[in-house]
């Protein structure tokens, strides 16, 4: 979570990343989307060259985000 709201500017990439403490297993989200459209506001996904554990749009840990316009 951020601890203020974070502005993004359209036609913009922006890399979201997780750090997780500890050495147990995690849950984690199947099925992502690569696009998703809400009114007149469409986010695109894609896996970053920085995740080093296999994570990415399919899968991972992060699942969602919760956003206003």
């Amino acid at each position: 979570w951020f601890e203020h709201p974070v502005q993004v500017e359209q036609d913009t990439f922006y890399n979201v990343s997780a750090i997780l403490d500890g050495n147990e297993l995690s849950y984690f989200g199947q099925e992502g989307m690569t696009e998703v459209q809400c009114g007149k506001v469409t986010f695109q996904f894609q896996c970053s060259s920085d995740s080093t554990n296999g994570t990415g749009v399919q899968g991972g840990q992060i699942p969602e985000l919760i956003f206003y316009a």
